[in-house]
């Protein structure tokens, strides 16, 4: 049992460093109509995302925001960080000595119109799902939840919250959020003039070597990155799951992460992290995704049998620690674009998978049960790549019945008709500004 006293000195000192919102960058996640709907949602609110890509943060603004655009009326927060080192031991029979210090602390005098409630990285204490539920039967509270591990919050949701919660996914900067913080806001009208595009190049470069991270962009210190990637192993996946073998477990994130892009096989992986046991890279790689680390897409097939025995490609939540971890060469570029266009397609919710047939396109794009689009990513549309990117983009048209396909390269724009299809060429910066 948590003592009281120390829960008192915790919520204290936590809601003042809550109300500090220090250097903040701008977040499209909660940005205009989107965040009006999402504050006014009776569902909890769950955010998830890899560790540092900024949902604490992000909880501050959302109160920010909330507390801004209040009229007449009284309206409380009450915020808990579950990671503080004071709250070891804290289980679900302490929540209801949480609400009551709370309350005996901070609730104002009179009726309370709303109550706030912000539970960072919550799923540290079992059983949290059920206190949510209990609290959402009442129309007082506005529930807003962060946390690090898709399967335990995946597998809690699936107890208790099924329907009761509306999922709203962090990652770290997107390039308009990096330019945002890097040059202010910048018009549409203004980015084709020579000295703006000129300067939108520079920092695109930046941001492709550097990553999104928000502290990194901050401190503009990229090295931080190697600690998030052990504090990420080690706190998210080696003490959860009780790894013994801490040693494999980063062999492989670390060959993950340096082979973005590529198609790779559990027998693969084995082989190249000189691991016999399938079933424990199975797991490992299993791990490493639920902790946002990075993301895997599979073949496109009708048969979900065929999706399951192909390899998958893996990609990197941030290109920054690619680069950090990653033997780099002049080879690495196409990769990293490649990459970069795959996170943008996450935040703007797209359902991803790589085609091949006789050739190979990078990415299909799904909506519902449709294939809606075709991407093809490299460095330069060239005499010497042209007719395997073409012959890849124009299989997965045919494919799927596609009048429109699209190429994205670092800096050409062009559009061609080819036997009456339209191939889009656009540049990379255009496109992640679109």
């Amino acid at each position: 049992m948590i003592n009281r006293e120390t829960l008192k000195r915790v919520i204290a000192e936590q809601r003042g460093q809550f109300l500090k919102l220090e250097n903040p960058i701008q977040r499209d996640a909660i940005a205009g109509a989107d965040f009006e709907k999402i504050a006014g949602l009776k569902e909890a609110v769950l955010i998830t995302g890899v560790r540092r890509s900024g949902k604490s943060y992000l909880l501050k603004m959302i109160w920010q925001k909330i507390a801004a655009a209040a009229k007449n009326g009284k309206n409380a927060f009450f915020c808990v960080n579950f990671e503080d080192e004071r709250l070891p031991g804290f289980s679900a029979r302490d929540f209801d000595l949480l609400l009551e210090t709370y309350y005996e602390m901070f609730l104002p005098a009179g009726k309370t119109k709303k109550i706030y409630l912000f539970f960072d990285e919550i799923q540290i204490v079992e059983g949290w799902e059920k206190f949510i539920n209990r609290l959402l039967r009442d129309e007082r509270f506005k529930i807003f939840i962060t946390g690090s591990n898709a399967a335990l919050l995946s597998k809690e949701i699936g107890t208790a919250l099924t329907g009761r919660f509306y999922p709203l996914a962090l990652y770290p900067l997107s390039f308009k959020e990096f330019l945002r913080f890097k040059r202010g806001e910048l018009p549409p009208a203004s980015r084709h003039k020579a000295e703006t595009s000129g300067e939108i190049k520079r920092i695109f470069n930046d941001y492709l070597e550097n990553g999104g991270f928000p502290e990194v962009v901050l401190q503009n210190f990229r090295p931080l990155l190697q600690e998030y990637l052990k504090s990420i192993v080690y706190r998210d996946i080696v003490l959860r799951y009780r790894i013994k073998n801490e040693t494999s477990l980063k062999e492989i994130a670390s060959f993950v992460i340096s082979n973005i892009g590529a198609a790779a096989s559990l027998e693969n992986i084995a082989k190249m992290t000189r691991m016999k046991n399938l079933t424990t890279v199975k797991n490992y790689l299993s791990y490493l995704e639920n902790s946002f680390l990075f993301h895997r897409v599979s073949k496109y097939s009708h048969s979900i049998k065929e999706q399951i025995y192909n390899p998958d490609k893996f990609y990197c939540v941030d290109t920054g620690l690619y680069n950090e971890i990653a033997f780099l060469n002049s080879a690495n570029r196409g990769r990293l674009l490649e990459n970069m266009v795959f996170m943008e397609l996450k935040r703007r919710r797209k359902d991803v998978f790589y085609f091949k047939g006789a050739k190979e396109c990078d990415f299909a794009i799904k909506e519902k049960t449709k294939i809606t689009g075709a991407c093809q990513v490299t460095k330069e549309l060239s005499p010497a790549n042209e007719k395997r990117e073409l012959g890849g983009l124009r299989e997965a048209m045919d494919n799927f019945g596609l009048d429109e396909g699209l190429i994205i390269t670092e800096g050409q724009e062009e559009e061609r008709k080819i036997d009456g299809k339209k191939i889009r060429v656009v540049s990379l910066c255009k496109w992640l500004l679109e």
